[in-house]
Parts: structure tokens; sequence; C-alpha cells
């Protein structure tokens, strides 16, 4: 039987060698097949109808990125993070003295290791499972009392 544990590391880097190639050349394709469709609307509509000049690749993003300005803002909305800090507000509203002492201590420790209170690093994970392979399982006594 295979091992797959054994190349749990590379999880998440097969495209590009990076987890963040996939996203950002997923975007720029996006970007791209947008501008190419805002292109070829415009010069197969708008000539026609208005009488307008035919635009480049170039105008179309142009033209793409300041209507995303102008009429869809720059991707902030009002109280976007809003419902996440009233929804902490409520929490620490509701907790004793003593759980918001305990809660900011346990945030100050978070923080000493890399923001996370208890990561482990997959060396960790692997070392464990490993360990839990190698040790025999405990044979199931049956007693008469127990049948």
């Amino acid at each position: 039987m295979r091992d797959f544990d054994m190349h749990e590391h590379q999880r998440g880097r097969g495209f590009g060698g990076h987890r963040m190639a996939k996203p950002l050349i997923m975007g720029a394709v996006i970007f791209v097949a947008l501008g190419l469709l805002v292109m070829s609307l415009w010069n197969a509509l708008l000539p026609a109808i208005i009488g307008v000049k035919a635009i480049g690749f170039w105008q179309a993003l142009g033209l793409l990125v300041l209507c995303r300005i102008l009429f869809g803002g720059l991707g902030f909305r009002p109280g976007m993070f809003g419902g996440m800090r009233r929804r902490m507000h409520e929490r620490w509203m509701q907790m004793t003295p003593e759980q918001r002492e305990a809660f900011m201590q346990q945030r100050r420790e978070g923080f000493g290791r890399r923001g996370h209170c208890h990561h482990r690093g997959w060396h960790e994970r692997r070392d464990e499972r490993a360990d839990m392979r190698q040790q025999p399982e405990e044979p199931v006594v049956k007693t008469p009392e127990g049948e």
C-alpha cells in the first residue's frame, strides 16, 4: 500500500511552486479575459450605434478599471469588517473580568510564536503520525461479565 503521508509537505505547491501562484495567474487570466470582452463589445456595438472610434486592448482595460472605480468602488464597503468587530464586542461584553483576563493572557502568549497559540508545523504532525503507526495496538480483552 502506498504511503500518502510521505508527500504531505508538498500539498498546496503543485502549481508554480508557491501557494499564491495559482490565484495570481487565475486573476491575471480573468483580468485579460475581461479586457478582451470589454474591447470586443465596445468595438462590436458602439461604433455602429453612436459612431465612436474603436478602442484597443489597453484602452479597454483602462475603461474597465475606470468603471470599477466609478460604479463598483474599490472593493471596500462601509462596514465590511463591522460584523466581525460587532460580534467580538458582544462576546467581550458578556465575559466576566476573569474571562477577559484569561483571554488577554492567551492572546499575549499566542503572539509569541508566529502569531498562533498552538501552531505545529508539518514536521511535528508527521513525526506524531509516525509514532502512532509504530505503536502496536493493545489487544481487547473480553471478560465474561462484559458479554
